[in-house]
């Protein structure tokens, strides 16, 4: 016997609602991931600016809501309910957001850190586990394709046992004055978080201590205590260190390279150039700087979180990155700070 289902049962089998809180750089990048994915509805945007939010839903055709709450209200007279949320607001805003969303049974994929302490990190996993929603936290490195060859060479034995590793993080362009001075008080808690979860996910280990040095790179950054450069040297238990370099400076692009040394030979993720061109003259060889910053080196891997987030809301795939891991994180830039300002290495 033949069971015909109507086009709305289909449908809702087919696509996630979803709504995106936030229509900042984030916000757009989200966005423009979920509007472009045919496994996703996007249902609307929310933002408390208007304005700033409005030619965001214009170009993607969607609502404009000034609250989760009369976003969730105005969809919740249609046939299809919302599945979930994606939280690309500044971290302070995480916890009411994604309590709101939890109690209304909406599954949260959030920016990173889910939240500014492990302990809060750790009540609002148990808030989502209490409500049978996922909370999945956005790490994209362990969604691109280069960090997760290296990932796979590591970890498959290509160079035998790590003993070493180094990563540089090279921000371009620049922040603004006023982002530094007001908003990114320090880049080791505003940029380590990506490169400390993906070293972790790598090694299969955990941090044991850390050790950190920050500078200022002028006089007015450093009267206002600014941390614009820092290193990092994580000390992992089975005795892999690693080198963590972090500046707000590089004018040549955004420069994103991770070395693991082993036993056997080493594993790179190196930068990807703006095009493939090459000038060879008397003077040498041009090439052109390296890709202009996040947005563009990452725009696959952030479409393929979102593709992700749609498995776990479709399918229930378990997401990858879970609470031990955004706690873990958490605690290793935690000490990172209290050692930068202390001088001393911080045991975990």
């Amino acid at each position: 016997m033949t069971t015909f289902r109507s086009t709305s049962m289909l449908l809702r089998q087919a696509q996630a609602r979803v709504l995106v809180v936030g229509s900042g750089r984030m916000g757009h990048i989200r966005t423009k991931a979920l509007y472009g994915n045919p496994r996703i509805q996007l249902c609307g945007i929310v933002d408390t600016n208007i304005e700033q939010a409005k030619s965001l839903s214009e170009l993607y055709r969607t609502p404009l809501f000034a609250s989760l709450e009369e976003a969730i209200s105005s969809t919740a007279t249609t046939q299809l309910p919302l599945d979930g949320v994606v939280i690309s607001t500044p971290t302070p805003t995480h916890e009411s957001l994604i309590i709101e969303a939890a109690q209304n049974n909406l599954s949260i994929f959030t920016e990173k850190p889910v939240d500014e302490t492990a302990h809060n990190t750790s009540s609002l996993f148990q808030t989502c586990n209490n409500q049978n929603v996922n909370l999945c936290c956005g790490y994209q490195r362990r969604f691109d394709s280069s960090y997760q060859a290296l990932f796979h060479q590591v970890n498959s034995g290509a160079i035998g046992t790590p003993l070493a590793a180094s990563i540089f993080f090279g921000d371009h362009p620049v922040p603004s004055r006023q982002f530094l001075l007001q908003g990114g008080a320090n880049i080791i808690s505003d940029c380590s978080a990506h490169d400390v979860d993906f070293i972790r996910w790598v090694l299969q280990d955990e941090v044991v201590s850390v050790y950190a040095v920050g500078t200022s790179s002028d006089d007015e950054l450093r009267e206002k205590n600014v941390i614009d450069n820092a290193t990092m040297l994580l000390k992992f238990s089975r005795g892999t260190n690693v080198t963590l370099t972090l500046s707000r400076g590089a004018n040549y692009g955004y420069d994103q390279r991770c070395e693991v040394f082993g036993t056997e030979g080493m594993a790179t993720v190196n930068n990807i150039a703006e095009n493939s061109s090459e000038l060879a003259n008397e003077s040498g060889l041009h090439r052109p700087k390296w890709q202009h910053s996040f947005p563009q080196r990452f725009e696959a891997a952030f479409a393929q979180e979102m593709d992700a987030f749609a498995d776990t809301l479709l399918g229930g795939t378990p997401w990858p990155i879970k609470e031990e891991d955004c706690v873990e994180v958490q605690r290793v830039c935690d000490a990172a700070l209290e050692s930068c300002e202390t001088s001393q290495v911080v045991h975990l």
